[in-house]
């Protein structure tokens, strides 16, 4: 049991490492390099949509399990704008698809990850429970 939490929470982190630094470069890449916004300055649209996500760089690093949590609360929001902008006549929808996919994949590996890990916790600090 203890093997197998041991190797959701590597998979689960992974996927939450990837997918967050994925979402960071692709948001940048999006808005100052792809289809920078005609209308407005991008440096403003990038850095509204980039650093609240850069915030919780710390809570990723040292592993805290309720920011984790915290974080997936916030991509909800993420996830609209991408899925309001992908089902739009928006000629981003591609783009939109694939933050909506990085979103997603961030959303569950950060979920699971703070599930797992809370697991794997009462599991070390119980020895009783592993009998």
């Amino acid at each position: 049991m203890q093997n197998t939490l041991i190797t959701k929470v590597a998979i689960s982190r992974a996927t939450t490492l990837f997918s967050y630094f994925g979402l960071l470069l692709f948001l940048s890449a999006w808005y100052l390099l792809i289809a920078p916004p005609k209308t407005a300055n991008p440096y403003v649209i990038w850095a509204f949509q980039c650093l609240p996500l850069a915030l919780f760089y710390p809570v990723i690093i040292k592993k805290h399990l309720r920011g984790h949590i915290w974080l997936c609360f916030m991509l909800t929001v993420y996830f609209m704008h991408a899925v309001t902008i992908a089902m739009s006549s928006h000629s981003n929808a591609t783009l939109a698809l694939i933050e909506a996919l990085l979103v997603s994949a961030l959303f569950t590996g950060a979920m699971m990850f703070a599930r797992w890990q809370s697991k794997l916790s009462k599991l070390q600090n119980n020895p009783e429970a592993n009998s």
